[in-house]
């Protein structure tokens, strides 16, 4: 046996040479963190009859975790590179006694994305993507890695939003993961380049942890946030105090967290909308999906019972999608995991969309789902309706990712068979170029096209 470790499995191995001068590199796979004694990469230059440590505590960009793959520049031993989770890292002096470590590949993810919001035309930045383990981020150039963000350390952002009419305030719900993973908020308002914590946390934020909690902003300094499992609160004067808005609490159901979810509408940010997808479909005999209305910067609500009358599915909040046209006041669009709704009223009457249609077999669930993400963006020129609208889900018994240019009337794929992305689970339509789409693929990060 020429090593072995108590830290974490061998997961990548590469050898230069030959013979008792080989240089071998054995990643240690399974294990995050930086501490004394730590091993990440370890390499041997005597054939593997003893080893050193030369990425844990080094200077730079060092990265454990998957540690699956290891490799030596055949044409300079110098070069090491190694893969981890979220990208490659890499040293250029292997051979130091202090090598330094620096990021190898700019922007390539592996996250999870949990939600996912553009700003209006002629914002600072592009979009928000508030992530699972990795906080949430602005966006400004598509071509390189985000760095604004209010938790740099492992944390998860779970909701963000921007006041519309001044999208240099933006609120975010996230979780910190490194101190006892509870629930945070912050706000910038300077487009992220600064943040601050909230001085204090509506009732149930600090344990409402789950990418179900979400927030709304109406303008600066004016936020309802709705933590899982929670009544929705809002503040008027950022965070210094919250109150309680007239939404019933929610009836917990066991394994699946529940929320209402949030939407200001950006053409009169008096007006918000909240959304209940009724909690899992197995609740579908004791409850319903419910839509509730705010004239009021979402203090108090009416619910819309004629919502109730379409036969909304029942289902996870994660299945569902909600999207508001700025153009239009009182112009929604909700996905409810089955089938597409459009309401021209803030909720009062609603069309059912039967272009969308979830795919069934035997079971009491749907084989593939109908309509799961709905989003908005800049309206193509001379259409008939104010936005394009972009739609994840399956019609005519093809799963797949559609837009269309009209309100609805009809429809295109945008994707193809040859990429699915391993599903979409979250879309944010682009303000400034028709088009153009971000996407959150399962696992991938955030793709985009145009």
């Amino acid at each position: 046996m020429l090593s072995s470790s108590t830290q974490g499995g061998y997961g990548g191995l590469s050898v230069y040479g030959s013979g008792a001068s080989a240089r071998i590199a054995l990643g240690v796979t399974g294990t995050w963190g930086e501490y004394a004694g730590k091993q990440v990469v370890q390499l041997s230059d005597n054939g593997g009859q003893s080893w050193r440590e030369i990425e844990a505590g080094m200077a730079g960009e060092t990265a454990s975790g998957w540690v699956d793959e290891v490799e030596i520049d055949p044409s300079n031993r110098d070069h090491i590179m190694h893969v981890h989770g979220g990208g490659i890292v890499e040293t250029w002096n292997a051979s130091a006694a202090t090598p330094s470590w620096s990021s190898k590949v700019n922007n390539l993810e592996e996250t999870a994305t949990l939600a996912l919001v553009t700003p209006p035309a002629g914002a600072t930045y592009k979009f928000i993507n508030s992530s699972g383990d990795i906080g949430a981020w602005v966006d400004t150039d598509l071509a390189t890695r985000p760095t604004k963000g209010p938790m740099n350390w492992w944390s998860s952002g779970n909701s963000a939003d921007m006041a519309w009419s001044d999208p240099q305030y933006i609120a975010m719900a996230g979780v910190d993961n490194a101190n006892n993973h509870v629930g945070v908020g912050y706000w910038s308002g300077d487009g992220g380049n600064t943040w601050a914590k909230f001085a204090s946390l509506p009732t149930g934020a600090a344990a409402g942890t789950d990418g179900a909690s979400n927030v709304a902003v109406t303008s600066r300094n004016n936020v309802i946030w709705a933590p899982n499992d929670a009544v929705p609160s809002y503040t008027t004067n950022n965070g210094a105090s919250w109150n309680a808005t007239n939404l019933p609490p929610l009836t917990l159901i066991g394994g699946a967290p529940r929320s209402y979810r949030l939407k200001v509408d950006r053409k009169n940010p008096n007006k918000v909308y909240a959304y209940d997808s009724g909690g899992a479909w197995w609740n579908q005999w004791s409850d319903t999906a419910h839509f509730w209305y705010s004239a009021d910067g979402g203090h108090t609500f009416t619910e819309r019972t004629s919502f109730k009358a379409t036969s909304p599915m029942v289902t996870f909040f994660g299945n569902t999608s909600m999207a508001v046209n700025p153009s239009v006041e009182g112009d929604v669009w909700l996905a409810d995991g089955n089938a597409l709704y459009h309401s021209v009223d803030a909720g009062a009457t609603w069309t059912k969309l039967s272009a969308f249609s979830s795919i069934w077999g035997s079971n009491q669930w749907p084989d593939v789902q109908g309509a799961t993400a709905v989003t908005l963006g800049k309206a193509a020129a001379g259409s008939p309706y104010s936005a394009a609208v972009y739609v994840v889900g399956a019609m005519n018994g093809l799963w797949g990712m559609y837009r269309s240019d009209d309100g609805g009337a009809t429809w295109s794929r945008f994707n193809d068979d040859a990429h699915q992305f391993g599903g979409i689970y979250h879309l944010a339509g682009d303000w400034n170029t028709y088009g153009r789409i971000y996407a959150a693929g399962n696992g991938r990060g955030v793709l985009y096209a145009n």
